[in-house]
């Protein structure tokens, strides 16, 4: 009697996994030059004695993406980064608003062309926040580093998966370079994304 209502819920359930596998496998072509994407992106900084994940240290981006011939592309991004600065007791507060294009090339992928690995480098410029634009600390303490425009170069790696034929998961480690700023120049940290081929 168990069997028989095994193989009755089992009929069902195999018929709907076909369904979706046949579904799922029917790609579409994947990379194609001049198709479009937009990602959205999360990452954290990678910090000296701070925890990994910090309710202060965070950082966002917006990513309008173009194929390019062989699994390349270009990008720019809208990214937002903030960062909390010890000075004694007390929190500083650090902004960066930057506006990044890049390129990313592929290294390597598997067969079917699921998972790829690429080296990417990109030029940045923007604003960076210090305190909230005031020089003044609560303990009277004046601030020598001051907001500004600020611009640089980024480098990154990535492994990027194919969810489904028109959606991306992305896991970057990336390493910001900003010459002009006042606080700290090298910036590395770690993303997340999920990418939308348009």
């Amino acid at each position: 009697m168990v069997v028989i209502m095994i193989r009755k819920m089992l009929y069902p359930l195999l018929c709907a996994a076909l369904m979706i596998v046949s579904v799922v496998s029917t790609k579409a072509q994947r990379l194609v030059p001049r198709q479009k994407g937009l990602e959205l992106s999360v990452h954290v900084p990678l910090l000296k004695e701070q925890p990994l994940i910090s309710q202060d240290n965070f950082g966002a981006s917006l990513s309008f993406s173009r194929n390019l011939k062989r699994g390349r592309y270009t990008y720019l991004s809208a990214v937002y980064n903030q960062q909390s600065l010890e000075y004694r007791s007390y929190q500083v507060p650090l902004r960066d608003y930057l506006l990044q294009m890049g390129y990313a090339h592929p290294l390597l992928s598997d067969k079917g062309k699921n998972i790829f690995l690429y080296l990417g480098a990109s030029a940045l410029v923007g604003y960076e926040q210090l305190n909230r634009g005031d020089a003044l600390l609560p303990d009277g303490a004046t601030l020598l580093d001051r907001s500004g425009l600020v611009y640089g170069a980024g480098i990154q790696t990535s492994v990027e998966c194919f969810l489904l034929d028109r959606l991306i998961l992305s896991s970057k480690v990336q390493a910001h370079y900003l010459f002009n700023s006042d606080v700290y120049r090298l910036r590395p940290m770690l993303s997340l994304g999920l990418r939308y081929q348009l």
